[in-house]
């Protein structure tokens, strides 16, 4: 393996994500990876595209948000943490998108598809495939009675080995669990060297900077509410017993704070 500079700052952090697949041709490359099936030409991306709603009480910002010329809606995300909720999430970013998946005074027939797509640097589901994608079925008791709701949930193992995949997209998925090697393609090597101009740059460190506050601030109100916590059950199981349910709490709060 080529050992990278910086090689902790990998691609997997959600900024360095969202910064290197903000250039429209490198998102292109990875959806076509992905979704070779669909033809996809030409994209229009939002990178880190922030919106005024909370996911569990936190502002949610996509990692990567993505257009076609159809207007078929892309959301790709970089899931690092194991979640137990995987399909609220997928829900919630559902949600999120059908709101500019159909314009004002169209009819439902009309409303477009759309892609939520987690890569996952484990195996999500442990069943070894590459590539996992939700069904809806009109019975449960039918497996032929498929809904089409034109949406798409799929979760991408970078540790899969069942399954057919494209070769851009296994290459891709050993690029996360590797890092650069020397059989890299040029495309890896391109976007390798992107992430190092970018953790390099004056925007890196201003985003770190933010980063780092924010994280700080979370951790601090985490630390407030367990604390609240413990003085409400002291009052009941005593003081001693409260201070641990306090601390107990408290890494409960971080732990969901940082699920992603």
């Amino acid at each position: 393996m080529v050992r990278n500079e910086n090689h902790n700052l990998t691609i997997t952090r959600d900024p360095i994500f969202g910064h290197v697949f903000s250039k429209p041709e490198n998102c292109l490359h990875l959806l076509r990876s992905i979704l070779p099936e669909r033809g996809i030409t030409e994209v229009e991306v939002t990178p880190q595209k922030q919106l005024n709603k909370k996911l569990w009480g936190r502002n949610v910002i996509m990692d990567l948000w993505a257009k076609d010329k159809q207007g078929e809606i892309f959301d790709v995300e970089m899931q690092t943490s194991k979640q137990k909720c995987a399909g609220v999430r997928f829900r919630y970013y559902q949600s999120v998108a059908d709101q500019d998946s159909l314009k004002s005074g169209e009819s439902f027939e009309q409303i477009r598809e759309t892609y939520i797509i987690f890569i996952y640097p484990f195996d999500p589901f442990g069943e070894g495939k590459y590539i996992y994608e939700s069904v809806t079925l009109l019975d449960k008791g039918n497996p032929d009675s498929y809904a089409n709701t034109k949406t798409h949930w799929i979760s991408i193992n970078a540790n899969g080995y069942k399954g057919k995949i494209t070769p851009e997209l296994k290459e891709f998925l050993d690029y996360i669990k590797h890092g650069l090697t020397e059989s890299s393609s040029s495309f890896i090597k391109k976007i390798d060297q992107e992430r190092l101009d970018y953790i390099r740059s004056p925007e890196w460190r201003e985003a770190k900077m933010s980063l780092d506050m924010l994280l700080a601030d979370e951790r601090a109100e985490a630390r407030k509410e367990g604390k609240a916590e413990g003085r409400k059950e002291g009052r009941v199981e005593g003081r001693a017993e409260g201070k641990l349910e306090a601390q107990r709490i408290g890494v409960k709060n971080l732990s969901k704070d940082f699920g992603k």
